[in-house]
């Protein structure tokens, strides 16, 4: 093979088999070569494993905007304790073989996303004893070619590729996991963690496992390690107009449509395809360049869960994560319309794509955004056509702004400002002001919670690896990893503590049990977002009055309706109920929550609920000046009851149904019946208003007129519901009548 050459002006590079392919992100050269471990040298092959990054070490997470990512999360128990010792098991056919590791040459400057100088024409030179085509991208990047004496490409493909690294970095964008098994023996036989930057914080993940392994394994022959690269560039995007990041982040998603699937997390994170996901970035980018504190931070949100179909949050520190975002632009951007204007419609089916788009360009008012007919990217675009998987993407941040300014930033208001999941942003914060980090163990811990994206993962499956060979009596060494997890564990109770005091103004004995149980609630997807439902659903009122409604007023129309739930949360108790806690399920008497699950699609049932809280003369105060005539708030509010109170009739049936089987169906109905107009008459005299004559008159007229409670239909349309999808069956059997009215 050939050398680097006698001209060399760049310090990195690869030679190997060159070629091209063309993909969605446009036309992609590589070079086939390899890395390989072993003995320091200044070959390629050596410099090339130095070389390898994955992303998380090219760029600072917390510095980059949400549209920057460019790949999936590392599993780092994952490479430590399989990928590793596989690496290293020279078996005696010869060592293990990876598959290619494709890693992408893209600009930085100093950690963030930055561009290359344009692509110089193709000249031929002499050089290394050969002719070569040679182009150049400034001080950049240079690319050669091998020719034959007549100028032409020759048929060896033989190619050379030579990079600054001050200007590019290689990013690994498939087989991110491969390369971190390589870098991490790399780093730790050349003792160069300290060395390595960003990359020095997982040296406690690795350098005990290599080592160990290395033991386990004798006197391992590392130059006989070699894995296959393939070295990717985007010759079109060159030039301060090109846009090579997002071309890498088309390239991941293509070379890994055939992988095991990424997590749903990471397919709004990374993906392009719909519209919605750019816009659930857009709320997460607006939370991580908060300068002023008016939102909830950032860390108070899980978006790196790398479980697939996870539609929880599955850490005790977040309020929320990127699934319910989601969830709350499919419902209040795209709707469709019969989930806010009808709140007797159930969740469930299957959408009519038209209508979600339809509807989306009103409540983006995309009619003031764009001519009927313009040209993007060498497309023609109709306006009337944008929707969620048909946008011109040269104008997402146009559409991104408007979001942004309006629906976004309602929807994190309510997120924020709303007193119990503003109690919750507190005490994390506080937990984060108060956490002192003075060993390895802590400051893992810390990254975890508030930093390291995959940290919490890496260290629960690390710990969970702990118990199984302690279980199975072998030995088990308590590393920093994991009494960085048994830290987490202390650390939960210290919070819970600091939440019910933020919340309940108490941290002791039974607050603290009555603050799990709200929030045991308060934190579920149906609750937060049937909150957005009731935003979206008293929107559409206010869109029905005369003179309409100004979308840019929509963020103070949240801000008022977040003071209106306080007010009520606030209320002086005395011998009355505590109203922080009306949603709770446990730990309070005559409960007006009475779901037996709390799934997603229970979401309107929680809008219910939080209109039933509006309609209390202390929280109808602030949002009295934004509603002209009362009375289609009160019919919002009376279907939406009936809608419940169908639920409570159903569940109480089927309660009794489970406990007495041998009683036929028409005695128990009436029973049931009986039973969960009484509970829910109780719950509205104890926790809204105080007196049975308000319920009374209305369930006179219930009885009479019943509500037209809607079905969910199943159009043989194109969308799938995915918030009726999210979890199991909408009721599940109930088998306790006093676990359901929670006497």
């Amino acid at each position: 093979m050939f050398g680097s050459g006698t001209k060399l002006t760049f310090h990195n590079y690869v030679q190997g088999t060159w070629g091209t392919f063309a993909t969605p992100a446009g036309r992609v050269d590589y070079i086939m070569t390899k890395a390989r471990l072993g003995e320091e040298t200044n070959d390629p092959e050596r410099r090339l494993t130095k070389s390898l990054a994955p992303v998380r070490e090219v760029m600072e997470a917390g510095d980059l905007d949400f549209n920057q990512l460019l790949q999936r999360d590392l599993d780092d128990h994952r490479v430590a304790v399989n990928l590793i010792p596989y690496l290293l098991d020279l078996k005696p056919t010869g060592p293990a073989f990876f598959p290619p590791i494709v890693a992408v040459l893209l600009p930085f400057r100093g950690k963030r996303p930055s561009f290359f100088e344009s692509l110089g024409q193709q000249t031929v030179i002499e050089d290394d004893g050969a002719r070569w085509q040679q182009e150049q991208a400034g001080t950049s990047f240079q690319v050669q070619r091998l020719v034959g004496a007549d100028d032409r490409l020759h048929s060896a493909n033989l190619g050379k590729l030579w990079w600054d690294d001050t200007k590019a970095q290689l990013v690994v964008l498939d087989g991110q996991h491969r390369a971190m098994a390589l870098l991490a023996v790399e780093r730790t036989m050349t003792k160069s963690w300290q060395n390595s930057g960003v990359g020095g914080r997982f040296r406690s993940f690795y350098e005990n496992q290599v080592t160990q392994a290395l033991r386990d394994f004798g006197d391992v022959d590392l130059s006989r390690i070699e894995v296959p690269v393939t070295v990717c560039w985007f010759p079109e995007e060159t030039g301060e107009q090109a846009k090579p990041h997002e071309a890498a982040r088309k390239l991941f998603v293509d070379v890994n449509k055939e992988a095991r699937p990424p997590s749903d997390s990471r397919i709004i994170l990374l993906s392009d395809a719909e519209l919605s996901n750019v816009l659930t970035r857009r709320m997460l980018s607006e939370l991580r360049n908060d300068t002023d504190d008016s939102l909830l931070p950032i860390y108070a949100v899980e978006y790196d869960n790398p479980e697939v179909n996870s539609t929880r949050p599955a850490r005790w520190s977040v309020l929320t994560n990127i699934h319910l975002l989601k969830f709350a632009v499919d419902r209040c951007v795209f709707g469709p319309p019969k989930y806010l204007n009808n709140v007797a419609q159930k969740i469930g089916g299957r959408l009519s794509q038209t209508d979600l788009d339809t509807f989306m360009q009103k409540q983006l008012d995309i009619i003031s955004l764009f001519p009927d007919q313009f040209e993007d990217g060498g497309f023609t675009y109709q306006r009337d056509r944008i929707g969620n998987t048909e946008f011109p993407l040269g104008q997402l941040e146009v559409i991104s702004d408007r979001f942004a300014a309006t629906w976004g930033r309602a929807i994190l208001t309510l997120l924020s400002k709303t007193a119990p999941y503003a109690a919750h942003a507190k005490a994390l914060t506080q937990s984060k002001d108060e956490w002192h980090v003075d060993d390895t163990g802590l400051s893992l811990a810390h990254d975890a919670l508030f930093g390291g994206v995959g940290v919490f993962w890496t260290l629960r499956d690390s710990y969970e690896h702990y118990l199984e060979k302690k279980a199975a009596g072998l030995k088990a060494t308590k590393s920093d990893v994991i009494r960085a997890w048994e830290a987490l564990k202390g650390r939960e109770e210290a919070f819970e503590t600091y939440r019910a005091q933020a919340f309940l103004d108490s941290g002791r004995g039974s607050a603290l049990k009555k603050s799990k149980a709200a929030y045991a609630v308060f934190n579920t997807h149906a609750c937060q977002l049937g909150m957005m439902m009731t935003l979206g659903s008293l929107w559409e009122l206010r869109k029905k009055q005369s003179g309409g409604a100004d979308l840019n007023e929509l963020p103070q129309f949240a801000d008022a309706l977040a003071g209106a739930w306080n007010a009520y949360f606030a209320l002086e108790s005395g011998k009355a109920k505590d109203r922080r806690l009306a949603f709770n399920k446990t730990e309070v008497s005559h409960p007006l929550n009475q779901i037996a699950n709390m799934d997603t699609p229970q979401a309107v049932y929680f809008r219910y609920f939080w209109l039933q809280v509006l309609d209390t003369p202390e929280a109808w105060a602030h949002i009295a000046p934004w509603f002209v005539n009362r009375a289609a708030f009160e019919d919002t509010l009376s279907r939406a009851r009936g809608l419940y109170l169908e639920l409570c009739q159903e569940q109480q049936f089927r309660a009794l149904k489970t406990s007495s089987p041998e009683v036929i169906d028409t005695k128990l109905r009436p029973e049931a019946e009986k039973t969960a107009r009484a509970a829910l008459g109780r719950a509205l005299k104890e926790w809204f208003y105080g007196t049975d004559e308000p319920y009374r008159s209305w369930l006179a007229q219930f009885i009479q007129e019943g509500v037209n409670t809607q079905q969910p239909d199943n159009p043989a349309d194109d969308a799938e519901d995915l918030a009726a999808s999210a979890e199991g069956a909408e009721d599940e059997p109930v088998t306790s009548v006093d676990d359901l009215l929670g006497e």
